[in-house]
C-alpha cells in the first residue's frame, strides 16, 4: 500500500471531552489521502477509547508514557509515513477544506518548508474573527515574520515533514512558547508562508492548560525571542537559566514586564468570558487589562478600524 501524502498528528493528554469533535472535524475533510496518528500521551480519562471507537483505517492510536506535549509531537513526526504532517491539538475544530487548501498551496510553492494559516476562536455561545489581530484575506499568501506575525497557532501547521526532522522537531524546553520557538526555527531554514485566511477554530475554555502556564509562557516566549536574535547574529543561545540572569532586572523592567503580561492575561480572559457569553465578567477583565497596559488596547482598536 502506497504512503498518503498527509500525516496528521494530534496529541492527546485527558482530551476526552472535545476530542470527538476534534478527530470528527479531521476525519470529514475534503482531502482523504491521509493517515492520522493520534498520539496518547499517558491519558488517565477515556481519551484512548475516544480513538479505538473510530472505524477508520487512517486513524493509527500510539499510546506512551507521559513525557510532554513536545515528545508525544516528536514522536508523530518520526512516525510519520507522509511527505507533510499537519498537526491539530486535541480540542481544536479544523475547517472542511482545511487539507485540501493548504496542499495545494504547499504544491504551488515547492521552496516553501511550511505553512500556517489563520484562525477564529470559539466558545459556548460566540466565535471571534481575530480581526483586532489580523486582517483576513481569502486566498492570499504573506511571508512569515517571526518577530512581527509572533506565534502562529500550532494547530493550523502544514510543514514538509523533512523539515521538520531536520530542525529536531519542537523542543520541550521552551514548552509553553515550544510552538513559537519552532517556527521561528523553521523561517530560518527556509521559506514559511502563512494563508491568510481562517481554516482552524481556536477552542477557548476555562480548563485549558494555558492559564495554568500563562507565566512561564510568557517568560519563556521572551527567550525565544532572544534565542532567535542571538542565532541570526550566529551567537550561542543562552540557556533559560542564563537568559532569566542577563535579563534587566531593575524595579522598572520588572514591572513593565508584569504590567504587559498581567494585560494580555486579563485580555485573555476576558475573550474567554465573552465567548462563553459571560458578559459582566469578560467587562472586568477588559477593564483590568487596560489599566495595566492602555498601550496594547490602544493598539488593537486602530488595528480593528484600520482593517481592510
Amino acid at each position: 500500500m502506497k504512503d498518503p501524502i498527509v500525516t496528521i498528528v494530534v496529541p492527546i493528554h485527558n482530551g476526552s471531552a472535545y476530542l470527538s469533535e476534534t478527530l470528527d472535524s479531521l476525519l470529514s475533510q475534503t482531502f482523504r489521502d491521509f493517515e492520522l496518528l493520534a498520539i496518547d500521551d499517558g491519558s488517565t480519562d477515556a481519551s484512548s477509547d475516544v480513538v479505538r471507537s473510530l472505524k477508520d483505517e487512517r486513524v493509527r492510536l500510539i499510546q506512551k508514557i507521559n513525557g510532554g506535549l513536545c515528545e508525544a509531537l516528536n514522536l508523530g513526526i518520526a512516525e510519520a509515513k507522509a511527505r507533510y504532517v499537519a498537526r491539530s491539538d486535541q480540542d481544536d475544530i479544523s475547517f472542511p477544506e482545511r487539507l485540501e487548501r493548504q496542499l495545494q498551496v504547499m504544491e504551488d510553492h515547492p521552496e516553501a518548508i511550511a505553512l500556517f494559516a489563520y484562525n477564529t476562536k470559539f466558545g459556548r455561545k460566540h466565535r471571534w474573527s481575530n480581526a483586532d489581530k489580523l486582517v483576513m484575506a481569502t486566498g492570499e499568501l504573506k511571508e512569515y515574520e517571526p518577530m512581527k506575525d509572533g506565534c502562529l497557532l500550532g494547530s493550523t501547521m502544514f510543514a514538509r515533514t523533512a523539515a521538520l526532522r531536520s530542525i529536531g522537531g519542537f523542543r520541550q524546553s521552551y514548552y509553553p512558547a515550544d510552538d513559537w520557538d519552532l517556527e521561528c526555527r523553521l523561517a530560518q531554514v527556509g521559506k514559511v508562508l502563512i494563508l491568510r485566511e481562517p481554516l482552524t477554530a481556536y477552542r477557548f475554555q476555562t480548563s485549558a492548560n494555558t492559564y495554568r502556564v500563562f507565566a512561564d509562557m510568557r517568560e519563556k516566549s521572551r527567550w525565544t525571542k532572544d534565542s532567535y536574535r542571538r542565532r541570526l547574529q550566529f551567537l550561542p543561545e543562552l540557556t533559560f537559566e542564563q537568559f532569566r540572569l542577563v535579563q534587566a532586572n531593575d524595579l522598572w523592567s520588572r514591572m513593565g514586564r508584569y504590567c504587559r503580561d498581567s494585560s494580555k492575561l486579563h485580555m485573555r480572559i476576558a475573550g474567554q468570558r465573552y465567548l462563553d457569553g459571560r458578559y459582566l465578567a469578560a467587562a472586568g477583565h477588559l477593564v483590568r487589562a487596560v489599566m495595566t497596559d492602555p498601550s496594547d488596547m490602544a493598539r488593537r482598536v486602530v488595528r480593528y478600524f484600520s482593517r481592510s
